[in-house]
């Protein structure tokens, strides 16, 4: 599957994250895309690694796809940032051997939170979506804004 748009170069400050990190080979390997839109897309290829039931994807591992594409929103304005809250609707379930298509975009901002949306569709169908708050860190650094 063909993106168009540039890619959203890694930052070394996650290389090691389980969704996206270059360095770590137990991750999902995520890759991101920015659109002219102003969206960011990407897309997950569904193994058996990562079923919960029986050849359907775990809950939680969308939950980190949506949370991931998300994020990346901010990534590509060089914004980093942390999930204050994160509210995942699944429509269908996610069976091994789909190619989830992964898109998100920026609703709104207030001072230092964001408020972005997230959808994963299979074959053009939507399989979840979600809406989520990103704060940016404070002075404290990341630890000290939650």
């Amino acid at each position: 599957m063909s993106v168009r748009g540039k890619n959203i170069p890694q930052d070394t400050d996650h290389k090691d994250c389980f969704a996206c990190g270059s360095g770590n080979g137990n991750g999902l390997g995520l890759q991101f895309h920015s659109g002219a839109d102003g969206c960011v897309y990407g897309h997950f290829l569904v193994t058996p690694k990562f079923q919960g039931y029986s050849g359907v994807l775990h809950g939680g591992i969308t939950a980190t796809l949506l949370d991931s594409a998300m994020i990346h929103c901010l990534l590509t304005q060089n914004i980093p940032a942390l999930t204050g809250k994160l509210s995942i609707r699944y429509h269908f379930p996610i069976r091994t051997g789909d190619i989830v298509k992964l898109e998100a975009r920026i609703l709104d901002q207030y001072h230092t939170m964001f408020i972005i949306e997230g959808k994963a569709s299979v074959d053009g169908k939507l399989v979840a979506s979600a809406e989520a708050k990103y704060v940016k860190p404070g002075r404290f650094g990341f630890f000290g804004t939650v």
